[in-house]
């Protein structure tokens, strides 16, 4: 609950960043009332709001992390496992619907950026993409990736995973075409936002196939997959496997220019 009000407080300092930003901009562009302002008007404070976004993302995945260390250092171990998504050791409670998909995302929005890449190619793995090769890491943070199907059909995929706050667009989407002409025969988009009519749209139109996967449709992924969460012997959720997490930042990543 406490991470959920920070992501919640954090995305209302973005809002204020691009309000307040737009007037400061403004001023010293020196726009008068019922001008056009300039583009960079509008593009700075959305720049500054995503600067802090990042920040915070990676200041609160930090902090998780030398939490971990001190409660390990005074005597506290995680729970033993034997495997990813095995069934809980202790006698916690079954969680419901709401508070295990709230703490996934959560645990998902909190990972580093070495850790999302890691997080992203077991994501893949789940989805049947094998030969998974890291191509770049953009500047927001999204992994972009080549690999094939898994299947007889062995099709080249060319796959985008980025974390939003808000609805991905059509634009992204044409942004992802244009990277698989001559490189894949499919694409794949994994967000844990969410999907615009538009971008939807845009999936659907073109001559290459576009799979989506939103946010929704990600944390079904890895509850079926037994990904993250811990479970009680007849299969409900009973925690966020926190050591599965923190086992992404020292697994090692292949990149395709290694």
């Amino acid at each position: 609950m406490n991470n959920m009000r920070a992501v919640l407080l954090d995305v209302l300092v973005a809002l204020i960043i691009l309000i307040a930003g737009g007037a400061i901009f403004a001023r010293i562009a020196g726009v008068q009332e019922g001008e056009a302002a300039p583009t960079w008007v509008s593009i700075a404070p959305l720049v500054l709001a995503m600067i802090y976004l990042g920040w915070r993302t990676l200041r609160r995945g930090r902090q998780r992390r030398e939490q971990e260390a001190q409660q390990a250092e005074g005597g506290e171990t995680p729970r033993e496992r034997d495997g990813w998504g095995d069934v809980q050791r202790a006698d916690d409670p079954p969680m419901d619907d709401y508070q295990w998909r709230s703490r996934l995302e959560s645990s998902i929005r909190n990972l580093g950026r070495d850790a999302f890449e890691q997080f992203t190619i077991r994501i893949l793995a789940a989805l049947a993409i094998a030969d998974v090769k890291v191509v770049r890491i953009a500047f927001d943070g999204a992994v972009e990736c080549t690999g094939v199907r898994d299947d007889a059909e062995r099709a080249s995929v060319y796959a985008i995973c980025r974390r939003s706050f808000g609805s991905l667009g059509a634009n992204q989407v044409r942004d992802l075409r244009a990277l698989m002409e001559g490189h894949a025969d499919e694409g794949l988009f994994i967000s844990n936002g969410e999907f615009s009519s538009s971008a939807i749209d845009e999936a659907d139109g073109g001559e290459q196939p576009i799979e989506l996967v939103d946010g929704e449709d990600l944390l079904d992924l890895m509850h079926t997959n037994r990904l993250g969460l811990l479970f009680d012997e007849i299969g409900r959720v009973t925690a966020i496997d926190e050591a599965w997490f923190r086992s992404l930042d020292g697994d090692f990543l292949t990149r395709e220019d290694d």
